[in-house]
């Protein structure tokens, strides 16, 4: 068994608020967290905690090393209700590992900047349940140079309060419902591509709807995910943008939604896949 170092070893109210208030005010600190090194059974790359995506890749996929970044008892909140969770009671969770994409949901383009922070010590990971309207979001903190997982929550999804179409509602009937899809899709459709004979040139160009249907991503249907690294959630905004992206693998591809008359509108198709 060895103990493993970190550096070589193994809307208008979000509902989320006040949990992560009281997250950032947890009175352990650093120095109880280092007293506590977690016993860890394989050896991972000392770049594990390099940034988030790298620590996320090996805490989503390795069962042990995910069980050494927890921070036990941990707390779980249902509503009203919270349980702790003791180290024997902890179930190995894949998170988004093994899904063909996961999704990082942005308000404008200047925030997906903040994926390439290395500075950032919260980081807070989301499943959205888009039919039941749920959220269920774990609460990643730094310490020390390690990343360790600290609570999880349960939230009922906030609707957009200003009687708009709300975008978590639009984009289920979205991906669901093709016919529909058609009716909000810009014409024409901007696309955004690597240049098939230099990978170091992009193409701007455009699609119809045929090409649409043939080049669209696999656009998750039952349920989406988010990273938040520090971007900030703009009741009204009147923008949206999600990427898809692969866990490990280089597939990137973004839509860029607008909102105009009173309905949600895709504008632009980026794929920039490796």
């Amino acid at each position: 068994m060895l103990v493993s170092s970190c550096g070589g070893g193994k809307k208008n109210v979000d509902p989320f608020e006040t949990l992560t208030k009281q997250i950032d005010s947890l009175t352990v600190g650093h120095d109880t967290l280092q007293g506590e090194a977690p016993v860890v059974e394989e050896i991972v790359p000392a770049t594990a905690d390099e940034s988030f995506a790298d620590f996320f890749y090996n805490f989503a996929s390795d069962e042990h090393f995910q069980r050494s970044r927890v921070k036990f008892p941990i707390s779980y909140y249902k509503g009203e209700q919270v349980v702790r969770m003791a180290k024997n009671e902890w179930i190995y969770d894949p998170m988004f590992s093994r899904e063909p994409v996961y999704t990082v949901l942005f308000d404008k383009e200047e925030d997906m900047e903040m994926e390439k922070d290395t500075a950032v010590h919260s980081v807070q990971v989301d499943w959205i349940y888009l039919k039941e309207r749920k959220v269920k979001r774990y609460y990643f903190e730094r310490v020390s140079d390690c990343w360790y997982l600290e609570a999880i929550n349960k939230e009922k999804l906030a609707s957009d309060a200003n009687g708009r179409e709300d975008f978590f509602d639009f984009y289920n009937h979205f991906v669901n419902d093709s016919i529909f899809q058609l009716e909000r899709l810009h014409r024409p459709l901007s696309f955004v591509t690597v240049d098939p004979e230099d990978e170091f040139q992009i193409l701007e160009t455009t699609l119809d709807e045929g090409q649409w249907f043939s080049f669209r991503p696999p656009m998750l249907k039952e349920r989406l995910t988010n990273v938040h690294y520090g971007q900030k959630e703009m009741p009204g905004t009147n923008q949206k943008i999600i990427e898809f992206k692969g866990f490990g693998n280089g597939f990137s591809n973004t839509l860029y939604f607008e909102y105009h008359g009173g309905k949600w509108i895709l504008m632009k198709f980026e794929d920039l896949s490796d």
